[in-house]
């Protein structure tokens, strides 16, 4: 805080002699150190050293106990033309019981410049502004560390969706069983095939819910298409749905047959949930069928298991169900179980327990793409607002929490002695830093608002494609998908909207191909 009473000082002298020496000096600056005052005097002409003390003599040296170095040259010179110090007045000895320490030099400071220009400017150093404008600049890490403070406190966002995944190239077009981890790395992942059920399903889903863990499911395309609302709730709810073919046949599938399975099951899901996961899980594990030829060829993680406890059979028990995965649960696993395709009790009644007893041996529950960005850290996108604002409503949230503490803490900044220096200078740079975060906020705010609202408008001409196509106006149905797509796509990839806007962007464009 010396440092910015120091500069205050320096700038309403350089200011006020400015003026006083005009026109001999048109340029003054001035410095201060332990050994005293430097004072360089800079005009068209070299100042005239004898009009130039006589003023400052009169003007600093009542006021000033240290000496004043004061040096003149003509503007744009590289040395001085001629150099005087002016010695301090005598002053008394101080006494130990006068010395002071250097939390009251500032008020010395402030004395003197009481003397020279009045009371107004000890007030100008008082000011909340002048601390501020002293304070730090706040770094990126600083603002961001304000915001993940603060989000914590806010309205809980809706999960993260899966809307979209690609697996990274150590995985892509590969078949897999485990994600090799570390022993440090206590993560499995809860998988489930042959749904959606409309009996065990959402049983599974009100306790994975009721356990705050994310699971995988594999599910039967044609299960999807007879019970929508579970698939989309499967995604509303955060976890991944994946495809586990249109029929669930072990049989051979020619090529042509291998595609229909695979890649009609995958559209047929995306346009139900709006989710394109390129991960495959082929019926009963057949890995030679033609199903995996395919799906590799297409760029899909083929998405094995570590951990069978063969839950669907007939008289399995939930305490075998436990029991297996328990003592074969190991970092990185992958465990095989089923919310459909016949009665699935055990496991429901299995579930709680499996989570409960993992839980307690130190593992965490993640879905299969989280297993492989665990491996993989770059596998998954970076959202926008690191892992902690995922909605426009929680920004709007936040702008309005920092702006109270912005309010309350210019109130505390200028309730606050003058003389306690520390807390000044702690509550400016604090200030300074949720006034960052606030600039960076309300920023945020407006990208996404315009973000959504191209998105809105993408819908609203995708509405009239619709009418068009369904009046028979072909050419202006395509024209106004065309117009869609493109605002879709001039959407940014950071944005929150972003994976409703790829999806849509993706059935849109289906959808005007299929008018040709």
């Amino acid at each position: 805080m010396v440092a910015l009473l120091e500069a205050t000082v320096r700038d309403a002298i350089a200011r006020e002699l400015a003026v006083r020496l005009a026109p001999q000096a048109t340029c003054v600056r001035v410095a201060h150190s332990a050994e005293g005052w430097k004072i360089l005097l800079e005009g068209e002409q070299i100042p005239d050293q004898r009009t130039c003390l006589k003023v400052l003599v009169a003007f600093l040296s009542p006021v000033l106990p240290q000496s004043i170095d004061v040096y003149g040259r003509q503007l744009g010179g590289q040395r001085p033309a001629w150099g005087v110090r002016l010695q301090p007045r005598p002053v008394a000895t101080p006494t130990p019981a006068t010395l002071r320490d250097r939390q009251s030099e500032p008020l010395a400071l402030a004395a003197s410049v009481l003397a020279i220009f009045g009371l107004g400017a000890v007030g100008q150093w008082q000011s909340p502004s002048v601390w501020l404008a002293a304070a730090p600049e706040p770094t990126v890490a600083q603002v961001r560390s304000v915001i993940l403070n603060a989000a914590p406190t806010l309205a809980p966002a809706r999960p993260p969706l899966w809307y979209e995944y690609s697996p990274p190239e150590a995985f892509r077009g590969r078949v897999f069983n485990r994600v090799a981890l570390a022993p440090e790395q206590k993560l499995v992942a809860l998988t489930f095939d042959d749904g959606p059920d409309p009996t065990y399903t959402p049983q599974v889903l009100d306790i994975l819910a009721q356990e705050k863990v994310k699971g995988t499911f594999f599910a039967i395309a044609r299960a999807v298409a007879a019970r929508p609302e579970l698939a989309q709730r499967i995604v509303r709810e955060g976890h991944v749905l994946a495809n586990h073919s249109w029929t669930h046949g072990y049989h051979y599938f020619t090529p042509a047959a291998a595609q229909r399975e695979v890649d009609q099951s995958q559209q047929l899901m995306e346009d139900i949930s709006g989710a394109n996961i390129k991960l495959f899980r082929p019926p009963g594990g057949n890995l030679h069928n033609g199903l995996v030829s395919r799906a590799t060829q297409q760029g899909y993680g083929v998405v094995m298991w570590s951990v069978d406890p063969q839950d669907w059979l007939p008289r399995q028990t939930s305490d075998r169900i436990v029991k297996t995965v328990v003592q074969q649960a190991h970092p990185g696993a992958i465990v095989l179980l089923h919310d459909g395709g016949g009665s699935r009790r055990a496991t429901v009644a299995a579930l709680p327990r499996i989570i409960a007893e993992l839980q307690a041996k130190g593992y965490q529950f993640v879905t299969v793409p989280e297993l492989i960005a665990a491996q993989e850290p770059t596998s998954l996108p970076e959202p926008p607002s690191w892992l902690t604002i995922q909605e426009t409503a929680q920004l709007q949230q936040l702008m309005l929490q920092l702006e109270s503490h912005i309010q309350a803490l210019e109130t505390a900044l200028k309730a606050t002695q003058p003389w306690a220096i520390a807390e000044r200078e702690y509550l400016a740079a604090t200030l300074r830093e949720q006034q960052a975060a606030l600039s960076w906020v309300q920023q945020r705010l407006s990208f996404e608002q315009a973000a959504e609202g191209q998105y809105q408008a993408a819908l609203t001409l995708a509405e009239q494609a619709t009418l068009a196509a369904k009046a028979q106006q072909s050419s202006v149905a395509k024209t106004l998908w065309q117009q869609a797509i493109a605002t879709l796509d001039s959407i940014p990839n950071t944005a929150f909207v972003s994976p409703l806007a790829q999806m849509k962007q993706r059935q849109y464009t289906r959808r005007m191909h299929q008018l040709q």
